[in-house]
């Protein structure tokens, strides 16, 4: 017995070793290829009983190692735009209007979320911040793959009409945000100070 739990445990670190490579070459980060390959984990454990076909194992290993890459570069296009503009953000000199506009307009979102309900929160914060696909936030708060879209949908929606209802927010021609100037009672009118251009 101990040896065939050995035997285990070496296919398995093999196998680890194999999968982390695979995907290494078509991650962005090494951090990012250890998350995936920790999923395609997850998802194998989850499927296994359904694989019909053992002679096929390794094929069906990298078939959802594939889809769960898909589904991280998915993730990722969708919420590139946000984190693009952040990076962006960091990158440039801190005494340019651009950085004081959007460094305000990233300032103003922290205490909208706080105006949100907490369902709204969480979804947000899954996506946008934790940075997980809508499937992987629908399983962890074990949902329906269309309700957490819909939630999702309605959380940003909402978000929106909080951050215009208090806002001004001026954008150039390529949808870079230029000025932010908040108006009346609003909760980041303390980080719009000095944002104008």
């Amino acid at each position: 017995m101990p040896t065939q739990t050995h035997d285990l445990i070496g296919a398995w670190r093999a196998m680890r070793a194999r999968l982390l490579a695979f995907v290494t070459s078509r991650a962005d980060s090494h951090q990012d290829a250890e998350d995936i390959v920790q999923e395609v984990f997850i998802k194998i454990s989850q499927g296994i009983g359904g694989l019909r076909d053992e002679q096929r194992l390794e094929a069906w290993i990298y078939q959802v190692t594939r889809n769960t890459i898909a589904d991280h570069q998915h993730a990722l296009s969708r919420t590139g735009h946000l984190h693009a503009r952040v990076a962006t953000e960091r990158s440039l000199d801190s005494g340019t209007p651009e950085r004081g506009a959007l460094s305000t307009l990233t300032g103003c979102l922290v205490p909208l979320l706080g105006r949100l309900s907490e369902r709204d929160r969480q979804a947000i914060a899954l996506v946008e911040y934790d940075r997980l696909t809508q499937v992987e936030a629908a399983r962890r708060l074990g949902v329906s793959v269309s309700g957490m879209k819909s939630r999702i949908q309605r959380a940003r929606g909402r978000l929106r009409e909080l951050l215009l209802s208090c806002c001004q927010i001026a954008m150039d021609t390529r949808g870079d945000v230029r000025e932010v100037r908040a108006e009346g009672p609003c909760p980041c009118a303390s980080q719009s100070n000095g944002s104008s251009s």
